[in-house]
């Protein structure tokens, strides 16, 4: 049985396990021994991991190109989260004048942005990220760019989290066995997805799915798409869940800039800012369903996009343009300039 929608404030307050003490009975030095070797075994493992994903990474470069640092975008367009819906994901893309109504790419040289949240709670997702897939090969001809970037339901399912999947989902798959081994390393889309960043820098603007936290920033953006990739490839579900860059205040899951009173969160997304090198940051994530609209906040140096594009939470119709200095937020019957750059 899946669980079709839940709110927002569920997922922010998600539990992450903690795995339970053995009861076995062992006296304290055969337990510290056994705790000991396990310990070497499993750091001697993810070394030898870790040096595989290196090799992997070095000699595959090209067909998992990072676009950690972009520059030179004359035209960049950012769309929310999709969450399962191609209708309405294909009129958003139409309304920016990205694709034609066949869905195929027509926007040369502009770079498309997508934060995240292909996945779960409708039923579209082998043709949202079969879009997606062909969107960036088409683009790459014409000298423009697609950018899909991972969102916290892209890595709840690498964690084998469906609490939020649809039985339509699981039937365009085959069933539950062939959906779990698609998601899988081993799998078609599991591989693909494991190739996506977890942010990016296009000229002055960094990209995230739920926000970029100071403690996060100082890390890199680099750094952290580096520890993502290893983590998804080389991490079994256990271990993913426990993983810090994973949790509540963690790129994909962190909510603070989006909802918390702005004389608090304004300072820290100055400082998250300026650790990157960015002048503002485009988020998704959190639903602005009252409104529909985009939200611009603190001094409009942070925007988020996520605007509730699918059905299941109404179809409204968003996408960020963003040419040099100015910032236009994109509506299906009228444009809104938010920055005159």
């Amino acid at each position: 049985m899946f669980v079709r929608q839940r709110t927002a404030q569920q997922e922010q307050q998600q539990e992450y396990p903690v795995p339970g003490q053995s009861s076995l009975a062992m006296n304290r030095s055969e337990a510290t021994r056994s705790g000991w070797q396990r310990a070497a075994i499993r750091h001697a493992f993810r070394i030898f991991l870790a040096i595989i994903l290196v090799f992997y990474i070095s000699f595959r470069g090209k067909s998992r190109a990072s676009h950690a640092s972009v520059t030179g975008s004359t035209r960049i367009v950012a769309i929310g989260d999709l969450h399962g819906d191609h209708k309405n994901a294909l009129v958003v893309f139409r309304l920016a004048g990205l694709v034609d109504a066949q869905g195929d790419w027509i926007a040369g040289s502009t770079t498309l942005v997508q934060t995240g949240d292909f996945v779960d709670r409708g039923p579209d997702t082998i043709v949202l990220y079969q879009w997606i897939k062909k969107l960036t090969e088409q683009a790459d001809k014409v000298g423009g760019k697609v950018i899909p970037l991972l969102g916290n339901h892209e890595v709840m399912n690498f964690m084998g989290d469906w609490r939020y999947v649809t039985e339509e989902d699981v039937a365009s798959f085959g069933g539950e066995e062939a959906r779990r081994e698609a998601w899988s390393k081993e799998g078609w889309l599991g591989q693909y997805i494991r190739t996506w960043d977890l942010t990016t820098i296009v000229n002055n603007t960094v990209f995230l799915h739920g926000g970029l936290h100071p403690k996060w920033a100082r890390r890199g953006i680099a750094a952290l798409n580096n520890e993502t990739h290893l983590a998804l490839n080389t991490m079994s579900n256990a271990e993913l869940r426990q993983l810090p860059l994973f949790h509540g205040d963690g790129p994909l899951w962190y909510r603070g800039y989006a909802q918390d009173p702005e004389r608090i969160v304004c300072s820290l997304l100055e400082e998250a800012l300026k650790t990157v090198n960015a002048t503002r940051m485009v988020i998704g994530h959190t639903p602005q369903l009252d409104s529909g609209h985009i939200l611009s906040r603190c001094n409009n140096r942070v925007h988020i996009i996520d605007v509730g594009i699918s059905a299941v939470y109404g179809g409204n119709h968003a996408a960020l343009e963003i040419l040099g200095d100015r910032v236009t937020a994109i509506y299906d019957s009228h444009n809104v300039v938010i920055v005159d750059g």
